[in-house]
C-alpha cells in the first residue's frame, strides 16, 4: 500500500510556478510552512514530504513498519532548515521524536521509546509531543538540546495529556489535558505549571492547538465554537460558523496571532466534508474559497475543506482539500495576497453563489450571467443530475437524499464548484 501511495506521490508534476494556489498531491496534508514557503506535511499518513513551488513534492521520511502510521505533526522551522516529525529509529525499530536536517537530508532520532512529535517552535529550538507510559496512558514531553527530553505534569493522576504546540523560547507549551471523566480540556504550561484555559464565563474550554511566538494568544476548537485566547488579559474570542448547526475549530496560528486558520463543518459530518477559513485580527472569518475568488487566484478547481498550517509570517496557509476536477482529496499552498481588503461575504463580482445552504427542497442559483449548464455530483465522484437546458435559476431537489454534494454551475465566464449540503 505504501508503495501505490509513493509512486502517485512522487509523479506529481506543478507546471505553473506563478501561481498562488497550489497543488501539493494526492493525499498531501500540509501541516506547517515556513516563511519562504516550504512546505511539510504527511502523505496518507505513512511519507513525510517536503514541497516546494520550483521542486514540487519530494519524500523525506517513511515509517518502517508494514502496517505502521505516523503518529503526531510534521513542522518546520520558519526558515526552512529543520522539519520536526515522528520516524522510525532504525537502531532500536522504535517511533520516535525526530529532526530532520534538510541541508543534508538526515534525520537526527532524539531518543525516547514511544514519543511522538506534535510542535516545534518558529527557531527550530524546541520539540513538544508526548510519550505512552502505558498502553492507555501518554504524558506531554518538551525537548531542547541543553535539557533533552523532560516530562511535563498532568493535572489528576492516570489521566492523559499531550503538548501540541511551544511559542519560540520554549517557555510556553499548549496543548489538552484528560479531566477526571476523560474530557479533553484546553491548557498551557507556562515555564512548566499547568493551567486551565477558561472563557469568560469561567467555564474550562477544549484542546488547545496552537500559539503565537511569544506566547501570548492560543487557539483552539470548544464545540462548537474556535477560539482566541489572550493569555494577558484574559480574553476569549469566540469564531462561531452562522449556521448553528456547524461546529468550528481554529488549528494554526501565525508568530504575531494576527492570521490563523481553521475549519467549520455540521456537527455530525466528517472534517473533510467542512468549510476552511482564514481568520483575520481586524477582519474576522473569512472562508477561503471567497478570499481565493476575491484575490483573483485560479482556485485549481478546489474546495479549501481542511487548512491545518500557516507560515510564522502568516503569509501562506496549506491543508488538504477536494480537487473536483479529479474527484481527489489532494494538499494545497495558498501564497496570501499582500494588503487585500477582505470581507466576509462573497465578493460581488462576476461569482455565483447558492441559497438556502443547506437547503432542504429547493434550492436557488445566483448570478448575474447566464447559466448554461448545471451538474451535481456526490462525494464520491458520481454524477447524479444534469441539465443543459437551463430555464430557470430554481432547482427542486427533493430527489437527493440527505448528505454532502457539489454542484457545478457554467456561466458565459465561470465555472463554480459549490458544496452544499441537502437537509
Amino acid at each position: 500500500m505504501k508503495k501505490i501511495y509513493l509512486s502517485a506521490f512522487t509523479l506529481l508534476m506543478l507546471l505553473n510556478s506563478n501561481a498562488q494556489v497550489y497543488d501539493v498531491g494526492t493525499w498531501a496534508q500540509v501541516t506547517d510552512i515556513s516563511n519562504n514557503g516550504v512546505a511539510v506535511g504527511n502523505a496518507a499518513g505513512v511519507l513525510h514530504f517536503k514541497w516546494t513551488k520550483e521542486d514540487g513534492p519530494s519524500v523525506i521520511g517513511e515509517l518502517s513498519g508494514s502496517d505502521d502510521y505516523i503518529s503526531g505533526n510534521t513542522t518546520i522551522s520558519a526558515d526552512g532548515t529543520l522539519v520536526s516529525g515522528t520516524m522510525t529509529n532504525p537502531d532500536t525499530g522504535n517511533d520516535e521524536l525526530a529532526l530532520y536536517n534538510i541541508s543534508n537530508n538526515k534525520w537526527e532520532f532524539i531518543g525516547g521509546k514511544d514519543t511522538s512529535a506534535w510542535g516545534m517552535s518558529s527557531n527550530g529550538e524546541t520539540l513538544v509531543g508526548l510519550k505512552f507510559l502505558t498502553a492507555s496512558q501518554a504524558l506531554p514531553i518538551v525537548w531542547n538540546r541543553k535539557d533533552g527530553i523532560k516530562q511535563l505534569p498532568s493535572t489528576f493522576s492516570g489521566k492523559s495529556a499531550r503538548a501540541n504546540s511551544v511559542n519560540n523560547d520554549g517557555t510556553m507549551v499548549v496543548g489538552w489535558q484528560d479531566d477526571e471523566n476523560g474530557f479533553r480540556k484546553g491548557v498551557y504550561w507556562k515555564n512548566g505549571v499547568q493551567t486551565h484555559i477558561k472563557d469568560l464565563q469561567g467555564n474550562e474550554v477544549g484542546e488547545a492547538l496552537s500559539v503565537s511566538a511569544d506566547g501570548n494568544i492560543i487557539v483552539g476548537f470548544n464545540d462548537p465554537e474556535g477560539y482566541i485566547y489572550n493569555v494577558t488579559t484574559g480574553v476569549y474570542t469566540m469564531v462561531e460558523h452562522p449556521d448553528p448547526e456547524y461546529v468550528s475549530s481554529i488549528i494554526a496560528v501565525s508568530d504575531d496571532g494576527n492570521v490563523a486558520v481553521g475549519y467549520s463543518r455540521l456537527w455530525y459530518a466528517t472534517n473533510t466534508d467542512g468549510e476552511g477559513f482564514i481568520w483575520f485580527k481586524d477582519k474576522g472569518m473569512v472562508k477561503i474559497e471567497d478570499y481565493v475568488k476575491e484575490a483573483g487566484f485560479d482556485d485549481k478547481s478546489f474546495t479549501f475543506v481542511l487548512p491545518t498550517g500557516i507560515s510564522p509570517n502568516g503569509q501562506y496557509i496549506g491543508g488538504i482539500g477536494i480537487n473536483w476536477d479529479e474527484m481527489d482529496l489532494k494538499g494545497f499552498v495558498i501564497k496570501l495576497k499582500d494588503n487585500l481588503t477582505v470581507t466576509e461575504n462573497v465578493i460581488e463580482k462576476n461569482i455565483t453563489t447558492i441559497s438556502p445552504n443547506p437547503v432542504i427542497d429547493e434550492m436557488t442559483i445566483n448570478s448575474k450571467e447566464k447559466i448554461n449548464t448545471i451538474e451535481i455530483y456526490n462525494l464520491v465522484g458520481q454524477q447524479v443530475w444534469k441539465s443543459t437546458k437551463v430555464t430557470t435559476n430554481k432547482i427542486d431537489l427533493n430527489f437527493l437524499n440527505k448528505g454532502v454534494y457539489m454542484i457545478k454551475i457554467n456561466t458565459d465566464s465561470t465555472n463554480e464548484s459549490i458544496k452544499f449540503i441537502k437537509k
